[in-house]
């Protein structure tokens, strides 16, 4: 009894310490690449503002909100995907994996192909100035070309983006950060050197864009070499696996792919058709922020979430609370920092940063975006728990409540108060629904999986 109890915790300790050292690089990785995606957010944005205008910067701007819309189309198969395959390598089911792996990429090509259609028809029929208001009435010629340019990139995304979720599920999450600081070299190149000789809308679009279209067919590549068993099979499709990733999919779509069509591109959309191009410039710029600013938050949450529903697989409930702990405690830190320096220093950076185009910022918009920002961070980090704990079909139904509820509060604050009553009442929000509801169902998801596990662990002892 004693060699067997001992032997399933030296097991334990393994796979415990496999889990953090992985995290531990993932995150060390991470930091180089999202400090990269930082640097290049910094020096392209003003480099733009100054070279393009502000008015089509706002155009530039319109054409990430509204590609932004083709994410949603993504029906989240890619973090099912990793979930599952965290699963099957706790379990040891390499057929599953190879299965979930083929299956995933197939239903993804599918997608791709009917979500060019919709948009390309969208395109061809409906005028612009109807999608995106009076404003942009004459801007015909500078947006169409970016708006297919940036279709078809994000239509690849839509199958590249697959890699990074695999690697995710095996643990690999420090690979997929290497390529994306080598994504954001390339693209500072390419918005460095062109933009001076080519300054049009459609080439920053294909500069940013394409730039991590090749970082990630590189990842590809690499991935198919290093775990052949991950290369598409069409005899691995499985229409089962198809179904639970799709439906699994439509859960975690109404999770995070929704939140940011809402409150990225809806918003966006809304802000445009209220104040105009200008008006559109100032709302990307803070969405870039909270981009930039996230991916920070991100080194440590995206390892962590596979991590966690690896553990629960294997029974080790202790290591999935103090991983959690950990992430909450992070997350929350640095928004609260963030909060405190957008208030104090935000007009004087962005007067710096951006120039005399919105050197006259109010502080009040700082204060209201930076409520929002420390609300959506929560949310995120709940997010990446609720997930690792497979309570996705859960979290979507609230989501799908909060996210009416923020549609409802951008569309009344924007028209009674502006872009800042805008901000703020989206932050009240998110506090007020999912902040205060799935740190609750978190606990219980953990409590839960202990609950499982205690009679398997209670059959060894007695063995």
């Amino acid at each position: 009894m004693e060699t067997t109890t001992g032997m399933a915790e030296e097991a334990k300790a393994g796979h415990s310490a496999r889990r953090d050292r992985s995290i531990k690089l993932a995150v060390a990785t991470s930091f180089l690449s999202k400090a990269g995606t930082a640097l290049f957010q910094l020096l392209s944005i003003p480099v733009a503002v100054r070279v393009l205008s502000r008015e089509e910067f706002g155009l530039y701007t319109t054409v990430n909100m509204t590609l932004a819309m083709v994410a949603l189309l993504q029906i989240g198969v890619g973090p099912s995907l990793a979930h599952g395959l965290s699963r099957a390598k706790a379990k040891d089911d390499s057929s599953g994996a190879r299965d979930l792996a083929s299956t995933a990429f197939f239903v993804m090509m599918g997608m791709a192909l009917l979500a060019g259609l919709i948009l390309a028809s969208v395109l061809l029929i409906v005028p612009l100035p109807e999608l995106f208001g009076s404003g942009f009435v004459g801007k015909e010629s500078a947006l169409r070309p970016a708006l297919w340019t940036g279709l078809a990139l994000f239509l690849l995304l839509f199958v590249l983006n697959l890699t990074e979720r695999v690697r995710e599920g095996l643990l690999e999450s420090a690979t997929n950060n290497v390529w994306g600081a080598v994504g954001n070299v390339l693209a500072a190149i390419a918005v460095g050197v062109g933009i001076f000789f080519v300054p049009e809308v459609w080439y920053l679009v294909l500069a940013v864009h394409g730039s991590v279209v090749i970082a990630k067919l590189c990842n590809t590549i690499t991935l198919w070499k290093k775990h052949p068993d991950t290369r598409p099979e069409w005899t691995r499709f499985r229409m089962p696996v198809a179904k639970h990733l799709f439906t699994d999919g439509l859960a975690f779509s109404a999770c995070t792919l929704v939140t940011g069509y809402v409150e990225y591109s809806f918003c966006g959309w809304l802000v445009g058709r209220e104040a105009g191009p200008a008006a559109t410039a100032l709302y990307g710029i803070f969405v870039s922020m909270t981009i930039m600013q996230l991916g920070f938050v991100m080194m440590l949450s995206t390892p962590t979430w596979p991590a966690v529903a690896e553990a629960l697989a294997r029974g080790d409930t202790d290591w999935a609370k103090r991983a959690g702990k950990r992430l909450y405690l992070y997350g929350s830190g640095f928004a609260l920092c963030s909060f405190g320096g957008l208030i104090l220093l935000g007009p004087l950076v962005f007067s710096i940063w951006l120039g005399k185009d919105f050197a006259d910022t109010p502080r009040t918009l700082f204060a209201c975006y930076a409520t929002y920002f420390v609300a959506h961070v929560w949310r995120h980090l709940n997010h990446a728990m609720m997930i690792g704990s497979g309570q996705v079909g859960r979290l979507a139904r609230i989501q799908f409540v909060e996210s009416a509820l923020v549609t409802l509060a951008a569309i009344i604050g924007l028209h009674y108060g502006g872009m800042g009553a805008m901000l703020l009442s989206m932050g009240t929000v998110i506090f007020a629904v999912t902040g205060c509801i799935l740190p609750r169902l978190v606990g219980h998801g953990l409590r839960m999986s202990a609950r499982e596990h205690e009679p398997a662990l209670g059959v060894v002892a007695r063995s």
